[in-house]
């Protein structure tokens, strides 16, 4: 590995771009069958960025890692304080201003998701239906992602700012439209 990461620092940027490009080809497509054709162009845009850009979308997946085993190693601890809290941010509420009936209904109700939680396993979701389905029409939506990677390689960005782009949302079973907030 250290031999080849050499060999790209003595290359060209141009070098490296066509390099990358005929690896790229090398790789065959399992569901067409064929090369995968990348243009040494694409990655000369993306080389040529600003280090930050790239530097900064690497800091946000790193953080989202971080944050995601802190969670998770929260809810394996207090499964019934986890979710109080997310009940509690649902809710818009804080721990400090609950009257005694919603101290209650907060605990029941958390109480009965880490019960629902054991009994349904996998099949359990925290997130409503409507979102997930949301989230795997999304992902699998070939032309929305091909929107989106082709904005951001006309843009030179290359972070997905979902909240940021005016599109439409897609509609989920039952004709309602998924309102996904950050």
């Amino acid at each position: 590995m250290n031999k080849q990461f050499d060999l790209f620092q003595k290359m060209k940027i141009k070098e490296v771009c066509e390099n990358i490009s005929r690896m790229t080809y090398a790789y065959i497509n399992p569901d067409t069958k064929q090369p995968t054709v990348v243009p040494s162009k694409h990655y000369k845009d993306i080389l040529d960025q600003p280090v930050e850009v790239l530097v900064n979308d690497q800091v946000k997946k790193q953080f989202l890692n971080i944050m995601f085993k802190q969670m998770k190693a929260l809810k394996d601890e207090e499964p019934i304080l986890f979710n109080e809290t997310l009940l509690l941010m649902d809710l818009n509420k804080t721990p400090d201003n609950l009257e005694l009936n919603e101290e209650a209904a907060l605990k029941i109700t958390a109480t009965e998701l880490v019960e629902n939680e054991k009994a349904q396993k996998k099949k359990f979701h925290l997130i409503d239906n409507e979102y997930l389905n949301a989230y795997e029409s999304t992902k699998n939506d070939s032309e929305l992602m091909a929107q989106l990677f082709g904005e951001q390689q006309n843009e030179r960005i290359y972070s997905i700012e979902l909240d940021e782009m005016d599109m439409e949302k897609p509609k989920a079973k039952g004709g309602k439209s998924n309102d996904l907030q950050h």
